[in-house]
């Protein structure tokens, strides 16, 4: 291009808007980065997960921006570069969108429900007392989770006892009873 036809694009305005569109690009990226990094910086002004979440707007903006600078400096009229960005930049954000639910919905929980715990066989790492607090440990959801724990047992239950919840008591404690060791099914105390 030369110095003519810069000086002719800048009059009918193209070159003005590839700078706006190029400047949208830009803010709507910084948007994102922070959004991504600062997590939770911007939460005021979040609609949740849905198609209006920050992380979708600031993706929709940035790529809006950057492929509208880019239809303009290709030498596409203002117009047909702002309805290329906006379809460019529905596309963008729908894909921001669709990995944002699927990279937040396979974040794995370690939090127990008392109605999966009773039942399940764990080992006891504290000895329990007679009538007072002891430890146990099973895995849940493939990382180790440690309990208070009770029995009604009429001795104290050793370290390395395998047990069964019979009961959740609170989030952080249940009351056991000892299995049999020809009814163990679980391997070797936690």
């Amino acid at each position: 291009m030369d110095i003519v036809q810069w000086f002719e694009r800048l009059l009918d305005g193209s070159l003005m808007a590839g700078g706006i569109f190029l400047l949208i690009g830009i803010l709507g990226a910084i948007l994102l980065v922070i959004s991504l990094v600062l997590d939770g910086i911007f939460d005021a002004f979040d609609f949740g997960d849905g198609p209006l979440s920050l992380t979708t707007i600031a993706a929709f903006t940035s790529i809006f921006g950057f492929a509208s600078f880019a239809c303009v400096g290709a030498g596409l009229s203002t117009p047909m570069a702002a309805i290329i960005g906006a379809l460019a930049g529905l596309l963008g954000g729908a894909l921001a969108w669709w990995l944002t639910r699927l990279i937040r919905g396979a974040e794995s929980s370690t939090a127990v429900s008392g109605e999966e715990l009773v039942g399940a066989e764990a080992g006891v790492v504290l000895p329990i007392p007679v009538g007072g607090l002891g430890e146990v440990a099973l895995v849940r959801h493939g990382e180790r989770v440690s309990l208070a724990a009770t029995a009604d047992a009429s001795e104290p239950l050793p370290r390395g006892t395998r047990v069964r919840i019979i009961q959740t008591l609170t989030a952080t404690s249940v009351r056991v009873e000892p299995i049999p060791a020809a009814e163990t099914t679980a391997s070797p105390a936690i």
